[in-house]
């Protein structure tokens, strides 16, 4: 199984080197420290999983995310993070990666983890406090990024083809999960936990 890191972090991609060298039937392919440089290295390297940062300089992990897949159709994606938050739950749920390990457990379970999702399986790391990892629908999510750009609640509308009280709805919505006090304050929140 051919395994990638994608990660701004030269000793995040040496570490993971020295955790896999030994792991059998694992191949390290050639990494990349930003997004746009991951897309081109899984288009020339077609990896079986790719190891993704959820902070990583030039893209958001969504987008991150969906470009990965698009070039390499039926890449695993497990999310490598440093961050334990509750978000990181949420995050991971909305993205629908196949598994989640925090940085500081990898060395007891990055193994497993590739392993669970080349296989098929999902696996989130015990570290993680994942939450409830589906606090977000996705139109909650859609409806996050149209207040990111500034949309009121009637062009949000307009744009998803809803009624405006199902977007007040949602907006409301969307405050309580990431405890906002208001549309500024969710995205700001958002942006900082890597959701957009």
């Amino acid at each position: 199984m051919r395994v990638m890191v994608v990660d701004d972090h030269p000793i995040v991609h040496l570490g993971v080197e020295r955790l896999v060298e030994g792991a059998t039937g694992v191949q390290m392919c050639r990494g990349a420290r930003t997004a746009t440089d991951g897309v081109a290295a899984a288009t020339a390297e077609c990896p079986d999983v790719v190891l993704l940062d959820l902070h990583l300089p030039d893209m958001a992990l969504p987008d991150a995310a969906a470009a990965l897949r698009g070039a390499c159709p039926g890449v695993k994606l497990v999310l490598f993070t440093g961050d334990s938050k509750r978000s990181v739950g949420q995050i991971a749920g909305l993205v629908g990666v196949d598994a989640v390990v925090h940085k500081d457990n990898a060395c007891a379970v990055l193994i497993t983890a590739i392993t669970e999702v080349a296989a098929g399986r999902r696996y989130c790391d015990p570290v993680i406090s994942s939450g409830d990892p589906l606090a977000l629908s996705r139109r909650e999510y859609q409806v996050l990024e149209r207040l990111a750009m500034g949309e009121s609640n009637s062009e949000i509308a307009q744009q998803l083809r809803l009624a405006p009280n199902t977007v007040k709805s949602y907006v409301q919505s969307l405050l309580a999960h990431l405890d906002a006090r208001n549309r500024l304050d969710a995205v700001v929140k958002a942006q900082q936990a890597g959701m957009l």
